[in-house]
């Protein structure tokens, strides 16, 4: 089956890939300090000092945050990048199950029709008969018409089913990242699925390593750091700095020093007074943080019920199976018993002409039965851990 260069050349996941690297990129640009801030001033008018004019003045500035918000800033791109990483995993497991369900969509298609092109090579030979049988005088030209219609019908519906596996070549290329009328190669021939797996077992697999189930983690994990980092962020931030002061020498007196330049140096405190946005935000995180335990349980529920759906629908499968072989070991004995009278009398060719077709549909319904407990296996490997 057509999945091995899937997570390679989906458009969508490569989409989420690069997100998640980018994402990586963050953390390196917020734990770094705040660059020192430079400046220059002159003055027009000289400052008059003691020691002489101040002419110009050069300074730098050093923003220092509270000791651990850098850390906490980092640690958060960090988180929301795992959830990123989260979601590549998760929309993989779609996407393998997304194209196996097309494939055997597909699958259906070209074995319904070998079975229809199969029975109008039988029918062929029931035709043959009631020409004979026809010439002899012992049936009608009307039996050979009903084949003919019939066959007519079924090569009808080989055209159909052409048609319609363009929908599913198509899904399949999509999701492959390919052009859309690429063919399909098909190489497997699927018998009746079996499901040795325990439902609970499942469920409680899924729980623990489902990443659909770990994404929601992920982003409590988000949050939990945004409360982290909520909690240093209204705290007091510094500043540090030194100026430099250019001072001429003055002319009208040589007093000791004439004409020193001054440094000075500063500090700077920034108090952050209003404490409301930091509490509303720690708010918003903590209702964010029981939402996501709720969604995460919502999902889990999700799970069971799509694996109850996939056992039922796998059970329905196995008994439309153990139906379908009834029905085709009973029809052939029939077909047997009837192709004997018609050859020796002529008569019953359209009692035989109705199992004839009773025998198309048998088989396609026991194709059916096994595409149904393949596409039960696909829903269940998703939860397969």
């Amino acid at each position: 089956m057509v999945t091995g260069s899937a997570l390679e050349n989906n458009l969508q996941v490569k989409i989420l890939h690069q997100e998640y690297l980018a994402a990586l990129e963050r953390a390196p640009q917020l734990s770094q300090h705040p660059d020192p801030e430079w400046s220059v001033s002159a003055f027009p008018l000289p400052v008059e000092t003691r020691l002489g004019p101040q002419l110009a003045r050069a300074g730098v500035t050093q923003m220092l945050p509270w000791p651990g918000l850098l850390e906490r800033k980092a640690s958060l791109e960090n988180a929301k990048a795992k959830a990123i990483f989260e979601r590549i995993e998760a929309r993989s497991i779609v996407l393998v199950s997304e194209i196996k369900l097309a494939y055997l969509s597909l699958y259906e298609m070209e074995k319904s029709q070998e079975i229809i092109e199969k029975n109008i090579v039988l029918l062929d030979a029931l035709e043959a008969l009631s020409m004979s049988k026809t010439a002899s005088g012992q049936a009608s030209t009307a039996d050979a018409l009903r084949v003919q219609i019939q066959m007519e019908a079924l090569r009808q519906e080989i055209q159909i089913l052409n048609q319609a596996k363009r929908v599913p070549v198509s899904q399949i290329n999509q999701l492959l990242n390919r052009p859309v009328e690429t063919p399909i190669m098909m190489q497997d021939s699927f018998s009746f699925a079996e499901l040795p797996y325990n439902k609970e077992q499942l469920v409680r697999g899924s729980e623990q390593h489902h990443p659909a189930l770990r994404m929601y983690q992920r982003q409590q994990e988000i949050a939990q750091t945004a409360l982290a980092l909520n909690a240093v962020s209204n705290k007091p931030s510094f500043g540090i700095g030194m100026d430099y002061l250019f001072v001429n020498k003055r002319t009208d007196a040589d007093p000791q020093r004439n004409g020193r330049d001054v440094i000075q140096l500063r500090a700077s405190v920034k108090l952050p007074l209003h404490q409301q946005a930091y509490e509303a935000k720690a708010r918003e995180e903590q209702l964010r943080i029981a939402s996501l335990e709720n969604q995460k349980a919502d999902a889990l529920s999700g799970f069971a019920a799509h694996i109850e759906q996939a056992f039922a629908e796998h059970e329905t499968a196995r008994l439309r199976m153990n139906l379908v072989e009834t029905q085709i070991e009973l029809t052939d004995a029939s077909i047997r018993i009837l192709q004997t009278e018609y050859s020796n009398t002529g008569a019953k060719f359209e009692e035989l002409l109705r199992l004839e077709a009773e025998r198309i549909q048998y088989d396609l319904n026991r194709l059916k039965a096994v595409v149904q407990s393949q596409r039960a296996l696909v829903k269940i490997e998703q939860f397969i851990f």
